[in-house]
């Protein structure tokens, strides 16, 4: 399995590809993430079809180009590999060193079947709440760094745990509003979750 700008050190979130019995490369353009592979994205250095899998995680809103990317992605997955994508939509803008854009899933959609992959699964990964709770706690975490009676122990601690709270209802509210199709709520998402068949 090839993790493409996958990050050894330093993981964010609950998954953890080393907690499965997977033999994964890492080609990272970043020596700081400590890959097996420095390589750009875009020019892989392993043969065609060299991995059964592909993980794309939190990349190609850092690349000016996923199309470039993408199309590297087919070259090296075997005949019916997966690649596994995770892309952000109404979250912050950061950098890794640079963040481009933010793609719909009709972007996805018509980007992946023109790099040639099919049998495509593209999910909305939180919804209107997720949304509005992201955007809070990243209000709070700038007014509790910089000094002030939010940034003592026991206020900060008390915002992060009611923020914790918040996001748990948030993902209920978000799957109760999927599951009735409210349109409001339903154009709406902090990012995509992706499958693709070669």
């Amino acid at each position: 399995m090839l993790d493409v700008g996958g990050n050894r050190m330093g993981k964010r979130g609950l998954f953890d590809i080393e907690k499965y019995n997977f033999e994964v490369v890492y080609a990272n353009l970043s020596r700081a993430k400590k890959p097996d592979v420095q390589s750009d994205a875009s020019c892989l250095p392993f043969r065609e079809a060299a991995f059964d899998a592909v993980i794309c995680s939190e990349l190609l809103e850092h690349v000016p180009y996923p199309p470039d990317v993408l199309r590297e992605i087919f070259r090296v997955l075997r005949k019916s590999g997966m690649l596994l994508i995770c892309v952000p939509f109404l979250i912050k803008i950061h950098g890794d060193p640079y963040d481009y854009a933010r793609y719909t899933d009709y972007y996805w959609s018509e980007t992946l079947r023109a790099a040639g992959f099919s049998g495509l699964v593209i999910e909305k990964q939180g919804s209107f709440w997720c949304v509005l709770i992201d955007m809070l706690r990243e209000m709070i975490l700038r007014k509790t760094s910089g000094g002030g009676l939010l940034s003592k122990s026991w206020p900060k601690m008390f915002l992060e745990r009611m923020v914790s709270l918040a996001k748990a209802k948030a993902i209920t509210w978000d799957s109760r509003s999927h599951d009735r199709n409210e349109t409001l709520y339903s154009g709406f998402t902090t990012g995509f979750g992706i499958k693709a068949i070669k």
